[in-house]
């Protein structure tokens, strides 16, 4: 017989992943959803199950993490997409508690954590260049109706200090870091910091979605043939620049390809996700474009302070110090790019 353990009192979670059983009885409890079934999608930045009630209804919950950069967005996430949905945009609309909150608010062993409810996005991932278009169709509606958001205030603005400056922060504390390798982050930060402050005045401003890299979005197909877009996870978003939210997509592709220079399938991609930015309303003014090196840079930045600031969750092993090393060459790469260039005037448009 295996004898009873005393939990240790010092044993301290630092990341306490849910059973689904225990997220169906919440959004149950708290919704007053019948929720027949429930799994996990992943877990990650946060940690996301998907649902399906007993009516056939689909939802995703997500249960946010305990991220370094302070308390959850979550207030103005929610507000923001149903602002967003009430004006038309094609979002993952909120779905609020029976009580009118838009939010649950939980006691995890490793801290508070938060729980919100969604509608499920159908459809799929862009693929085609029309879909490429068709997000980019998509972002300026976001950003355009974002113009008449009165809600809670953001948590945070994506500016110099939170895609930077906060990932310095965390690589101080990446251990045994080489210190010519620290001294080289900081000295690449301060550049990019000094750009953007000598930039920023000339520069579009605007509610960021702040996470558009071609996997927060699905494209569906109606019965009468027509596609549209829908955008979820918002939990990056907050006021910040026009050209940040643009580089997103290609700083995705040059990142997962492991690109120091586009190819010809991403200059394919861009033209059309530029085109349908600008069908959808969006003005992108020349110092925007010029400026989108720059947030090539700073995007990839704050994608190592979302790894490192998370050691005690993932490891070292999600960004290792080789990799981090090497990264300064992609940098300077990506520095002398100019994404004006990447604009064919061959291809047609499509119709959105």
């Amino acid at each position: 017989m295996t004898a009873s353990l005393t939990p240790d009192p010092h044993l301290v979670a630092t990341h306490t992943t849910a059973a689904t059983a225990s997220v169906a009885r919440w959004v149950a409890q708290h919704h007053g959803i019948a929720v027949q079934q429930c799994h996990l999608i992943r877990r990650g930045l946060n940690d996301n199950y998907a649902l399906r009630a007993a009516d056939g209804q689909r939802y995703v919950a997500r249960l946010y993490t305990i991220r370094p950069r302070g308390e959850f967005n979550v207030l103005f996430e929610v507000s923001l997409l149903a602002h967003l949905h009430a004006n038309g945009v094609g979002v993952a609309a909120p779905v609020l508690t029976a009580a009118g909150g838009m939010h649950v608010p939980l006691q995890f062993p490793e801290g508070p954590r938060a729980l919100a409810l969604f509608v499920h996005a159908d459809g799929a991932v862009p693929d085609a260049l029309e879909d490429f278009e068709l997000t980019g169709h998509g972002l300026a509606q976001i950003h355009s109706a974002a113009h008449g958001y009165a809600g809670p205030p953001s948590r945070y603005t994506l500016n110099g200090h939170h895609l930077a400056s906060r990932t310095l922060d965390y690589l101080r504390a990446y251990p045994d870091l080489d210190t010519g390798l620290l001294d080289t982050y900081h000295q690449l930060a301060a550049r990019l910091l000094a750009e953007l402050s000598q930039a920023e005045s000339g520069l579009t401003r605007v509610v960021c979605h702040g996470d558009t890299h071609g996997f927060n979005n699905y494209i569906s197909t109606d019965a009468a043939g027509v596609k549209t877009a829908c955008f979820f996870d918002f939990d990056d978003a907050g006021p910040g620049f026009l050209a940040y939210d643009l580089a997103v997509m290609p700083w995705s592709y040059l990142t997962r390809k492991a690109l120091k220079e586009p190819d010809a399938v991403l200059k394919e991609r861009w033209t059309h996700y530029l085109r349908g930015y600008r069908l959808g309303g969006g003005q992108v003014s020349d110092a925007d474009m010029a400026a989108l090196p720059l947030f090539l840079q700073l995007r990839h930045l704050w994608n190592m302070g979302e790894g490192v600031g998370r050691l005690h969750h993932w490891g070292t092993s999600a960004m290792p110090a080789e990799w981090l090393a090497k990264q300064v060459d992609v940098l300077a790469a990506w520095q002398a790019l100019d994404l004006r260039g990447w604009q064919p005037e061959t291809a047609a448009p499509h119709a959105l």
